[in-house]
């Protein structure tokens, strides 16, 4: 998560916050981090749920979809699934 121009990282062993630019950090994680606004990319292992606007993580915390990422999303989801989890969507 980004805001102004401090990057928060939520893992598993809590939260860890520096300075950064969000683009840059997508640029190097896997590719199943997936950008989802401007200030949000996310771990498709932790979307529990996702629709149109939202994607609901395993910790119940709601994210919204910013337009512009709604379509990529949907397709990297799909394709995620169908590849990683062989699941039919």
């Amino acid at each position: 998560m980004s805001m102004d121009k401090k990057i928060m990282i939520v893992t598993k062993k809590g939260r860890e916050e520096f300075y950064g630019k969000l683009k840059e950090i997508a640029k190097q994680l896997p590719e199943y981090f997936v950008m989802i606004h401007q200030s949000y990319i996310v771990n498709q292992d932790f979307i529990r749920e996702y629709s149109y606007e939202t994607v609901k993580m395993v910790d119940g915390e709601e994210l919204n979809i910013s337009r512009p990422y709604r379509k990529e999303l949907r397709d990297r989801i799909k394709q995620y699934r169908k590849e990683r989890l062989n699941v039919s969507v």
